[in-house]
């Protein structure tokens, strides 16, 4: 039985999505190329977030090192067809967005988060829970 075939990735060039929208092609290591087909996709943007995360804890030896991408803008907007759902959209540096679905019962609890959090607010701990 022969091993699966593994190699190391230390830098990527280029990236384009393939007309049919069913490939990112990875252009890495010189010449070697990677396809990615879009049903792994949400799965390997949940496990980099993940890897980075503890890469980066492991690598500063500090267990509460947090992974945060840096943001150059920000957009809420509603979700489309009525659902319940508010969609948060964060511009990275380069262009490239990430957004994210909140149900719109949480908007309250969210907005008192903020306030707490900035100052806007002083805390009463008596109601208080995590989310």
């Amino acid at each position: 039985m022969s091993s699966p075939l593994a190699f190391a990735i230390n830098s990527v060039r280029d990236f384009e999505l393939t007309e049919d929208g069913q490939y990112l092609t990875l252009k890495c290591n010189g010449s070697d190329r990677i396809d990615l087909h879009c049903s792994v996709m949400h799965e390997l943007l949940a496990a980099l977030s993940n890897a980075i995360g503890s890469s980066e804890r492991i690598r500063h030896k500090k267990k509460n090192v947090k992974f945060a991408m840096p943001c150059e803008a920000w957009a809420l907007g509603k979700d489309a067809g009525g659902a319940p759902y508010l969609i948060f959209t964060f511009r990275l540096p380069g262009g490239a967005e990430l957004s994210f679905q909140l149900h719109r019962s949480q908007a309250a609890h969210l907005t008192e988060v903020l306030a707490l959090a900035t100052g806007f607010a002083r805390p009463d701990v008596s109601g208080f829970r995590l989310q």
